[in-house]
C-alpha cells in the first residue's frame, strides 16, 4: 500500500464513527425536545447538527483528496465511496433531527387520550432511530455486511409507529385550531423521524456494498 494511504483511510473511518455518534446524539436530543419540551435538548440538537455539518464538509474534502491523490481501486475504492455516501446519510439524519426539534410544542390545553399514544410512538421512533444509527456505524466499523437485514427489520418497526401516529391523528376531532396545529406538527415530526430510520438503512446497505461489492437498493433521500 502506498505511503500514507492507510493513514488516510483510517482517518476517513474515524470520521464516520464520530459522525455516527453525533448523529445519534442529535436524534436522541431532538426526541427529548419534542416530547419533553426541553429547551436544553433543543439547544443540544442544533449544536449537534452544526457540528455534523462541519464534519460533513471536512469528510467530503478528505474523500476528494484521497480520490485525487491515491486513485484507489477495488475494495479500497468501494470503501472510500461508501464513506462518501455514509457521510451524506449521517448529515441528513442530523438535519432531520433538527427539523424534529423545531416542531416541539406543548400539547393543546384540551386533554386528549390520544396525546399519550402519539407522544409514546414518537419517543419510540426517536429511540429506535438513534439505536439504528449506532448500529449502522458499528457495522461499518466491524465491516459487517449482515447488519442491513437487522436495520431493515428495525425500520419496519419505525414505520409502524409512524403509521400509528397518522392513524391516531386521523381519529381526532381537529376542529379546534390549537389542536389542529399540534396534530400537524406531530405528524411532520413522525415523518422526519421515519426518515432517520431510512438513512440508517442507507448506511447499512453501503456497508454491505463496501464489503461484498453488492450494489445497494435505491437510496432514501431527504
Amino acid at each position: 500500500m502506498r505511503e500514507g494511504f492507510q493513514e488516510e483511510l483510517d482517518a476517513l473511518c474515524g470520521a464516520v464513527l464520530e459522525e455516527g455518534r453525533v448523529a445519534a446524539h442529535a436524534v436522541s436530543e431532538a426526541t427529548r425536545a419534542l416530547v419533553d419540551w426541553s429547551v436544553d435538548a433543543f439547544d443540544a440538537t442544533l449544536a449537534a447538527e452544526a457540528d455534523l455539518k462541519r464534519r460533513y464538509v471536512e469528510t467530503e474534502a478528505q474523500v476528494e483528496t484521497v480520490l485525487a491523490r491515491q486513485a484507489p481501486v477495488a475494495s479500497d475504492l468501494r470503501m472510500v465511496l461508501a464513506v462518501l455516501h455514509i457521510n451524506r446519510s449521517l448529515e441528513r439524519a442530523a438535519h432531520n433531527a433538527a427539523r424534529v426539534a423545531h416542531l416541539a410544542t406543548p400539547p393543546p390545553r384540551r386533554a386528549l387520550v390520544e396525546e399519550a399514544v402519539i407522544t409514546d410512538a414518537l419517543r419510540a421512533m426517536g429511540e429506535r432511530g438513534a439505536e439504528m444509527l449506532r448500529t449502522s456505524v458499528d457495522a461499518f466499523d466491524r465491516r459487517d455486511p449482515g447488519a442491513d437485514r437487522l436495520l431493515a427489520a428495525f425500520d419496519e418497526l419505525v414505520d409502524r409507529e409512524n403509521e400509528k401516529i397518522a392513524e391516531t391523528i386521523l381519529s381526532i376531532d381537529i376542529n379546534d385550531p390549537e389542536l389542529r396545529q399540534w396534530a400537524s406538527r406531530m405528524l411532520f415530526a413522525g415523518r422526519w423521524l421515519e426518515r432517520v430510520g431510512d438513512h440508517a438503512v442507507n448506511v447499512g446497505e453501503r456497508v454491505t456494498y463496501m464489503v461484498t461489492g453488492e450494489a445497494p437498493t435505491v437510496e432514501h433521500t431527504g
